[in-house]
């Protein structure tokens, strides 16, 4: 438990979603699709202190990209903490995304924010963007403490497939849709 993450937290419970940063079980199996051989640009939305993001950077090739989301500035400096040249910070909203990845195609979208927080409109506007800007082939990757969304990401998604990590606080669904 990182007692800076949880003090952040909880300053800002909504827009975190949670007061405990995601677990290592958890982060792996975000991160299990990731291929060390290829080439990919990967985004991945709400980083926080970056507990995902280091799991990211270890399984991607040397000529990946990856450009990380966080809206909360201190969780943006702990993240320009990381020194990998592969690595991008983007301190500002994720409604950018479109225009942050004009003429760009994403292969991966790794997703840490708290859907349930969000409002409906908001969440739509978003998972049409992500669809917008995913490879045909691209996966999207969002994780949630319940299944309050889950027919929200069916509606969008050619595919889900739904798993589960029992070991992080709270445990976890994991959405994998592919466009």
């Amino acid at each position: 438990m990182s007692k800076s993450f949880t003090i952040n937290a909880i300053t800002n419970l909504k827009q975190t979603g949670s007061l405990f940063r995601s677990s290592k079980f958890l982060a792996d199996k975000l991160t299990r699709s990731l291929h060390k051989k290829e080439e990919l640009l990967i985004v991945e939305l709400g980083a926080g202190d970056g507990s995902v993001t280091k799991s990211i950077l270890e399984k991607m090739d040397i000529d990946s990209e990856l450009y990380s989301y966080e809206i909360n500035e201190h969780f943006a400096n702990k993240l320009r903490e990381i020194n990998d040249t592969r690595f991008t910070v983007l301190n500002n909203c994720v409604s950018n995304i479109t225009s942050d990845f004009e003429g760009r195609k994403i292969d991966y979208i790794i997703s840490s924010l708290p859907l349930a927080n969000i409002d409906q409109i908001v969440k739509e506007k978003l998972l049409n963007d992500v669809k917008d800007i995913l490879k045909p082939e691209g996966e999207f990757i969002q994780y949630q403490y319940s299944k309050n969304d889950q027919k929200l990401l069916e509606k969008n998604f050619v595919s889900l497939k739904t798993g589960f990590c029992f070991f992080n606080i709270p445990p976890a669904f994991i959405y994998t849709c592919k466009n």
